[in-house]
């Protein structure tokens, strides 16, 4: 029985000696991460019958056992890989709102001072100054755009490295985890299936840091070991074998970091979206995705627009050297890159035509040995189109044209990702601005001098025209007709009164008469021609043959008046070559006799009431109603008021347009005309601004709230599976005790042995 006694005090001392053990080292671990608090599970080591009853044998430890909850470690996972996802993309989309929504790094304000800049020219358009305020402006607005650009395409570059970083980061935790895997499997099996609690603490520790760079999913396996899963199901761990992660240049695109792994001596490229759902990397590709590219998109179709509408507008007007307007701005075209699995012959063309129409989504055009098929990616729309077709098909703004593909070839289309970048100046001469409009128009409020020069194709130009009408009077003309580059033939009628004397002032202000009779006179370049009641000068190179007729055009004696006037892109195309006189008649056809006639291709008439009638080409004669306004050959006008028989409008090149403004004023309408679908420049930018800082203030409020969320969940596993220094104090005391209480044991069984071995003698 003594035997017995001492038998129980010695398993009671050593399972206070493993109590003390677990103890002190929660102890020691009680800042480890991810260690989790173990206790020494005792249970009784049964009894023997002696056949008055069982007497218990003692304690023996059945396990040292981990306190952990599967339940709230799960939890846990699930709320820091949200929290990760969601700091990774708060501190990446919070620059790029700092940086658009800056009152004096932001757009705004160089927008605004551009087409200051542009109003201020309107009001003083033939000054120099006026004139370089728009380019140095223009040049400081192309500057904003770029140093916008710049400052997006940084965040790209960051997003590759971090990709780079974080892929290695996983490979090396991979690692790991397949290292503990292994050593757990064999500490299991030498263990007797007890299990290995510190390296489990690794492998969760390991796991858990996986979790905050991807989404895990973990599937334990039979023999101790678990297989790791990241994002939607890609495998990462399985058992001791590991996925090598690569951060691989996507194949339709080179400057586009994607994940991959290498399989057949290629890579395998995993889809974004695998990893949206959690972790920094997930976070990083889904700031990329939902607002880096919409953002750089965005502000390049808004430099593109800009550039584009303004050029159109410059180039339908005249700049201070009587010429059309040339571009304004160079814009970018689209960017195209071809699949790396594209055939060797694989060439296409995006050429943008409708800046107007452009959206912020990428495209890709593919090829299925039948089909030509462009796919909007934004929302996944696809258009099956003709490249052979002319002219070529256009989706969304942009033309496909000299397409060579092969069935399964592809090309990915940005039109305005390189709008921001590559938008620049295209001139820098102030001359060269256009605020001039191509053409003037006029009635006859007094009597003036009519002037047709029709089928003319020299230079030869007239200016500076003025009537004395008490001497030209109606039923007066006169002909000059180039007989040379020297001679000009005369053919005078002065209602029935002899030829005037003619007399040429040459540019250097040497008079010269000429007296009648006279068929000839000379051509001087820059000369003033005067006599008979008439002045002008010519000027330029008229070539053989053509016609400078001069004839009295009495004053309109009705209440009508021209609009301006206003061309459109047609206008480039087929220039008003010479002075277009509209007669109203109030005889059969009642209406305006219109010379020359008008182009042949048509025009139409539109009513106050928004009506319209079509007008024919090579009409000419327009019907007329008070109110009516005329659009052909590119030209707009109205006419108001009623006319009188006889009265007269013309519609002239404009050539004399240095201090026209009309054009300038048009330029400077672009600022709050709806360009960009049913907005301005500046609504556009705005809009930008506005999605990116609410998209901001979405992140920062979930993420809050996430961290709240995480932070209580992880308090809970703490005081459940964590050390608690006190408590384990109380247990270090207990369990000296009961170290003690066992001694005692020992000691009161070694003295009943002494009193019986003292009996025996």
């Amino acid at each position: 029985m003594a035997t017995n006694i001492f038998s129980i005090g010695q398993s009671a001392l050593q399972a206070a000696m493993a109590a003390q053990a677990t103890t002190s080292h929660n102890i020691s671990n009680a800042t480890t991460p991810g260690y989790n608090r173990q206790v020494a599970v005792q249970s009784t080591a049964g009894g023997i019958n002696y056949g008055y009853g069982f007497l218990g044998q003692g304690t023996q430890v059945a396990e040292i056992k981990r306190v952990y909850n599967d339940f709230l470690v799960k939890q846990q996972l699930a709320s820091q890989t949200s929290a990760s996802s969601l700091d990774s993309y708060y501190s990446q989309i919070s620059q790029i709102d700092n940086l658009l929504a800056d009152k004096d790094a932001g757009l705004s304000p160089a927008l605004q001072d551009f087409f200051k800049a542009v109003q201020n020219l309107a009001s003083n358009p033939n000054t120099d100054a006026s004139r370089q305020s728009v380019l140095s402006m223009g040049s400081s607005l192309v500057a904003r755009f770029q140093s916008l650009n710049d400052q997006l395409a940084q965040s790209r570059t960051s997003v590759n490295n971090q990709i780079t970083s974080t892929v290695d980061t996983l490979n090396s935790y991979a690692t790991q985890l397949a290292e503990l895997n292994k050593a757990i499997v064999k500490a299991q099996g030498a263990g007797g299936g007890q299990a290995p609690n510190d390296l489990l603490d690794q492998r969760d520790q390991v796991i858990a840091n996986i979790n905050k760079y991807a989404k895990v999913s973990i599937v334990p396996q039979d023999n101790g070991s678990s297989s790791v899963f990241i994002g939607s199901g890609q495998p990462l761990v399985i058992g001791d074998q590991v996925t090598t992660l690569v951060a691989t240049p996507s194949p339709d695109d080179l400057t586009r970091l994607q994940i991959g792994y290498p399989v057949n001596g290629g890579n395998a490229i995993i889809p974004d979206s695998f990893f949206y759902e959690g972790g920094s990397l997930g976070g990083l590709l889904k700031y990329r995705t939902e607002s880096l590219d919409p953002a750089q998109n965005s502000l390049g179709r808004i430099a593109t627009i800009l550039g584009s509408t303004f050029n159109d507008q410059q180039k339908l007007g005249l700049d201070q050297n009587g010429v059309a307007g040339t571009n304004f701005f160079n814009v970018a075209n689209p960017a195209v890159s071809g699949k790396s699995t594209n055939s060797a012959t694989a060439a296409m063309t995006a050429t943008i035509t409708n800046a107007s129409a452009l959206t912020t989504s990428d495209y890709t055009l593919s090829y299925d040995g039948t089909n030509y098929t462009v796919t909007r990616l934004s929302d996944n729309t696809k258009t099956v189109i003709n490249p052979a077709a002319v002219p070529s098909p256009v989706v969304d703004g942009v033309s496909y044209s000299a397409v060579t593909m092969a069935a399964g070839d592809s090309f990915k289309i940005k039109p305005t990702v390189d709008g921001a970048a590559q938008l620049t100046m295209a001139i820098s001469n102030t001359q060269l601005i256009a605020a001039a409009a191509p053409i003037v128009t006029g009635g006859n409020a007094a009597n003036s001098i009519g002037l047709t020069t029709t089928g003319n194709t020299g230079s030869g130009i007239v200016s500076n025209a003025s009537l004395d009408t008490s001497i030209f009077k109606q039923g007066s003309s006169l002909t000059l007709t180039a007989a040379s580059a020297t001679t000009l033939s005369v053919n005078w009628t002065n209602a029935g009164a002899p030829p005037p004397s003619i007399t040429i002032t040459d540019p250097s202000g040497v008079s010269t008469p000429y007296n009648p009779p006279f068929t000839t006179i000379p051509y001087v370049a820059g000369g003033t021609y005067s006599g008979g009641g008439i002045s002008f000068t010519l000027s330029g190179a008229p070539a053989v043959g053509d016609n400078f007729a001069f004839a009295p055009v009495a004053g309109n004696k009705g209440t009508a008046s021209i609009s301006a006037g206003s061309v459109d892109s047609n206008y480039l195309a087929a220039p008003l070559a010479a002075p277009m006189k509209m007669t109203y008649s109030t005889t059969a056809p009642v209406g305006f006799a219109i010379s020359p006639a008008v182009p042949a291709t048509g025009g139409v008439i539109t009513h106050k009431d928004g009506t319209t009638t079509p007008i024919a080409g090579g009409a000419t004669s327009l019907p007329y109603v008070v109110g009516d306004s005329y659009t052909f050959g590119g030209m707009t006008f109205a006419i108001s008021g009623q006319p009188a028989n006889g009265d007269q409008f013309t519609i002239s090149p404009n050539t004399n347009g240095a201090s026209d403004n009309r054009n300038a004023l048009l330029l400077a309408g672009l600022q709050t005309k709806n360009t960009i679908g049913n907005t301005s420049y500046q609504g556009s930018y705005s809009q930008l601004v506005a999605t990116v800082g609410n998209k901001t203030n979405e992140i920062n409020v979930t993420n809050t709230a996430e961290k709240a969320r995480l932070q209580a969940i992880t308090t809970e596993l703490q005081s459940e599976s964590g050390v608690n220094q006190d408590e384990e104090l109380a247990n270090m005391i207990k369990n000296q005790q009961q170290y003690q209480a066992a001694a005692k044991i020992i000691q009161a069984a070694s003295d009943m042995l002494n009193v019986l071995f003292t009996l025996g003698h």
